[in-house]
């Protein structure tokens, strides 16, 4: 009888000490979260406080105009430019990235897939500056070789594109090593070829790292102003061609640094704004491709 009760008060002593170290740990987590998370928040606050008077609808549907220039209108330019840019690099980058991720992850101990690995490695540690000169040389200058299509969108949005093909590379290859090699085993049990394999059980299995890949690759290059300064600068107005002396576009990021560094504490009010809405679009680009992710997987589930 004793030894069961000095087992019980052990038992329940052992208890009381993971509840507390639990109860420590969940403590110490939260704190270093907030810890972790209050530059964002800091930063965030201080546009908000600064930019708010600036917010409203004419702020985001209207072109800049007045002396100097932006002190008056909004930043339409600036927000169409911004997703005609998003849209062209992505065109690039996420079919050639997929494919790449999917290489890497099917042939990824032979010589070859070594050495693309590599070359994704390597292609991750450009500066974004030495990106944007040779987008200059290879798509914008007019002499030497090279596409000669000046400062354009296609050429900003191009060269945008290889500095996120690495990205959304190697988290596809990493998304795809997440999904249980039963599921892949099973499938060839069951006779499926490996086209058959990756396209309904890999590649659904994998959709939500892939949708988080394209997604750090687009924040990445939303935020980008290096490159655009060699391939396609800034453009007040709405373009009439990707390509040519009127393709040039807006851009937020670009807009954003150039009312900075403007005398006018109006364009600094402004900056703060552009800077908000430029947020805003990162949030509704994640919950668009949370949601696409999430449709993708749903699908999936009712097919296996």
């Amino acid at each position: 009888m004793a030894d069961w009760a000095e087992t019980t008060g052990s038992a329940e002593g052992l208890s009381l000490f993971r509840r507390f170290r639990n109860l420590l740990l969940g403590a110490l987590t939260f704190f270093f979260f907030l810890f972790a998370v209050s530059p964002l928040l800091l930063i965030v606050y201080v546009a908000w406080d600064q930019g708010k008077s600036a917010l409203n609808w004419n702020f985001v549907s209207s072109m800049p105009s007045g002396f100097p220039l932006g002190s008056e209108g909004g930043i339409l330019n600036g927000i169409v430019g911004s997703l005609v840019l998003v849209v062209i690099a992505s065109a690039l980058s996420v079919p050639v990235g997929i494919w790449a991720g999917l290489y890497l992850w099917q042939d990824g101990k032979s010589r070859s897939a070594g050495m693309v690995r590599l070359l994704s490695d390597l292609l991750l540690g450009v500066p974004s500056v030495v990106w944007g000169i040779v987008g200059f040389y290879v798509f914008s200058t007019s002499t030497g070789w090279g596409f000669h299509w000046g400062f354009s969108a296609l050429a900003g949005g191009l060269t945008l594109g290889f500095i996120m093909i690495p990205i959304v590379t190697r988290v596809t290859e990493q998304a795809l090593r997440d999904v249980p090699m039963s599921f892949i085993e099973g499938a060839y049990a069951l006779g499926a070829t490996r086209w058959q394999t990756m396209r309904s059980v890999a590649l659904p299995g994998a959709m939500a790292g892939i949708g988080t890949g394209i997604l750090l690759g687009i924040l990445n290059v939303l935020g980008q102003t290096a490159p655009l300064v060699f391939t396609n600068y800034y453009n007040t107005g709405i373009p009439s061609s990707l390509v040519g002396s009127q393709g040039a576009v807006g851009d937020l990021a670009m807009q954003i640094f150039i009312y900075v560094h403007e005398p006018s504490q109006l364009l600094h009010v402004k900056a703060m704004a552009a800077s908000l809405v430029l947020l805003g679009i990162v949030l509704a680009l994640d919950l668009g491709i949370r949601l696409m992710t999430w449709g993708s997987r749903k699908i999936a589930g009712r097919t296996r």
